[in-house]
């Protein structure tokens, strides 16, 4: 309440400190790291992606109980879906998943 009441400036320190970021880069190399973490996003399922964005997004406004069975739901789908299968199959042959980069279908609720 206090950012919003009185609008001081915050250094970078002061959001990482505060939890308002989750890295402070040096000058210059913003976009350079943004690269990164999209590149390791990439290889990420983007169904896991999906469903966890929509889960964060529908928790603001959605009650407690509701959103425990929605995480549920989704687990469940993300479980089911062919890239939670291959990170299944991935772990228990010791060897890291290959997603697929199509995505089929839209999880739950989108």
């Amino acid at each position: 309440m206090e950012i919003v009441a009185f609008d001081r400036p915050i250094s970078a320190e002061q959001a990482l400190a505060w939890g308002l970021v989750t890295e402070v880069v040096e000058d210059g190399q913003a976009v350079n790291r943004a690269t990164v973490m999209v590149r390791e996003i990439a290889k990420l399922p983007l169904s896991s992606f999906q469903a966890s964005k929509k889960l964060l997004t529908d928790s603001l406004h959605t009650p407690f109980e509701h959103q425990l069975e929605k995480e549920r739901e989704l687990l469940a789908w993300c479980a089911d879906h062919p890239n939670g299968q291959e990170g299944i199959k991935a772990f228990l042959e010791k060897r890291k998943p290959v997603y697929n980069r199509m995505q089929a279908q839209s999880c739950k609720g989108t």
